[in-house]
């Protein structure tokens, strides 16, 4: 059996000197960066993913990170790490023991995991917060355990050309939240229920594989941990793949339980440097997949214990093929290779993944970003959008969405969007202020632009006034011509482009019409400026 050995050796551990960041809560932490610094006897065709493991006394925190290639010549080239941070001292689990990583490599379509585990920097090393450079040696290294995973091209292939001539085999129904999170059709009620059914599946037949996948960029929430780990008692394998922040820089009870429990939790770091990303990129997918056979997808995060006012949106499948696309995303976000298909843009239902490989006929890849403009620029008479935020969104020829917009409008469509007030002005959101005050701040130039246009746009906030101006709104949905559905996380500005997400897109009007009803509800119940 291979290993990746052969084709790289790790060859330097840098650590950086410690710095302070806060977190959405504003809690304080002290972080140190590192990398890692790789030759590989192979051309640049080779990728490389490391899986850093952080030792403490009770638990192994384990990261996903990628590698960017340097010094590149025809048959070998270096990698570097993106940078990733660490949090020397955890409140709920004290030091860090040590620091390991195994790494992955990828050679065409094949991952091959490292035969050891090498040490990145000991207790030792981390003592005095210095910044530290040292040669990686195989002195100390342990077996690797960690294994990735590749669905199957073709499989993937024949779901696609299936769904192309079968909408009503995707068993597609529309999920909102409308912030009331007890209501018997709100995800949270489906995600409890196909836990329990995936539980029971277990129990009727002890030697099935069971699993639950979850790849959501935060996970904070009481119900949904404490389900997750009863499963897991129960013999179901459970996998959850979240943003970096959002485990490390927590002191949420709810997750030192799920460190605790032995589920397998990773944390992915998603740091690209690129001149067109407006805010820190993140694993921002939120998807779960229940023993292959249903999922569900959206805008939410789950973390229903906070954001439960939220107005949010999302889609549950019926669909052992939908789940295998969805799990072609999740073995690539553990380290696998993501599998390569054909997809046809003008086809009733694409799903879309912003890293994936999702081929036009004439082999360019179709992505989040080319989809959104695309279905802007074929729109021939009503685009209707609910979006958490918009940027300057850019195609690969450097159209904006914005820019996509005003011409749908000029050429007779009537566009008409609804926008999270409080993330639509400049300045500092998330404090207090009156909401005098807050209608005064000047609007984000893409929100101007598009007002300045004489598009119809609505700045919406909740019906009372709260110390800080509240708007429900989550949702990053858009239905155009009354039958054209996207749906799913991607926000509508660049970083998305560099950020894990997932972008539906479904052609169907009884889809459709639940989305409009939800359009025309907002517009009802809230303040809308």
């Amino acid at each position: 059996m291979p290993v990746a050995e052969q084709y790289a050796k790790p060859i330097n551990a840098r650590l950086g000197g410690p710095f302070s960041r806060n977190n959405d809560a504003g809690e304080s932490f002290e972080l140190q960066w590192g990398k890692i610094d790789f030759e590989l006897n192979y051309g640049q065709s080779a990728n490389l993913k490391v899986v850093l493991k952080v030792y403490r006394e009770k638990i192994c925190e384990t990261y996903l990170v990628d590698t960017d290639a340097y010094d590149i010549e025809w048959n070998k080239h270096k990698r570097s790490t993106r940078d990733f941070y660490i949090l020397p001292n955890s409140r709920q689990f004290g030091k860090i023991n040590c620091i390991k990583f195994a790494f992955i490599v990828h050679m065409g379509e094949q991952s091959i995991a490292s035969h050891h585990e090498y040490v990145f920097m000991d207790w030792h090393q981390l003592l005095d917060r210095q910044p530290k450079q040292s040669k990686i040696s195989a002195e100390y290294a342990t077996f690797n355990r960690y294994r990735t995973y590749e669905l199957d091209a073709n499989t993937l292939q024949a779901d696609v050309n299936w769904y192309n001539q079968h909408f009503n085999a995707l068993n597609l129904t529309p999920k909102f939240t409308k912030g009331q999170q007890f209501h018997p059709y709100h995800p949270k009620r489906f995600i409890h229920d196909y836990i329990d059914r995936v539980i029971q599946s277990k129990a009727e037949n002890p030697q099935r594989f069971c699993t639950i996948k979850v790849s959501v960029d935060c996970i904070d929430d009481h119900d949904f941990i404490n389900h997750l780990i009863h499963a897991h008692h129960q013999g179901v394998c459970v996998q959850c793949v979240v943003d970096w922040r959002k485990m490390t820089l927590t002191n949420s009870p709810a997750y030192a339980k799920l460190k605790l429990s032995g589920i397998e939790l990773l944390g992915i770091f998603c740091t690209p440097k690129h001149y067109l990303i407006e805010v820190e990129p993140d694993m921002h997918t939120k998807f779960i997949i229940f023993n292959d056979e249903a999922c569900i997808l959206g805008s939410f995060n789950i973390t229903f214990d906070r954001w439960w006012a939220n107005w949010e949106s999302g889609m549950t499948f019926f669909s052992k093929g939908v789940c295998r696309l969805l799990d072609n995303v999740f073995q690539s976000q553990r380290g696998g290779v993501i599998q390569r298909y054909f997809i046809n843009p003008l086809s009733h239902f694409n799903l879309l993944y912003t890293f994936g490989r999702q081929v036009m006929a004439n082999g360019k890849l179709y992505r989040p970003h080319n989809a959104i403009l695309a279905e802007i620029y074929r729109a021939k008479h009503s685009i209707k959008i609910c979006l958490f935020l918009i940027g300057e969104l850019l195609g690969d020829h450097h159209d904006s969405v914005i820019d996509a917009l005003i011409d749908a409008r000029h050429r007779g469509v009537n566009v008409e969007i609804l926008f999270n007030g409080h993330l639509s002005r400049q300045g500092k959101i998330g404090v207090e202020r009156s909401m005098h005050d807050e209608l005064q701040r000047p609007l984000l130039p893409a929100v101007h632009r598009l007002k300045s246009a004489g598009i119809a746009v609505g700045l919406v906030y909740g019906q009372d006034d709260l110390p800080v101006p509240y708007s429900p709104i989550h949702s990053k949905y858009c239905v155009i011509d009354d039958y054209i559905v996207l749906e799913g996380s991607f926000n509508w500005y660049n970083t998305s482009v560099f950020s894990h997400d997932l972008l539906v897109i479904a052609a169907n009007h009884e889809v459709a019409k639940a989305y409009l009803y939800e359009f025309a509800q907002i517009k009802r119940l809230f303040r809308i400026f």
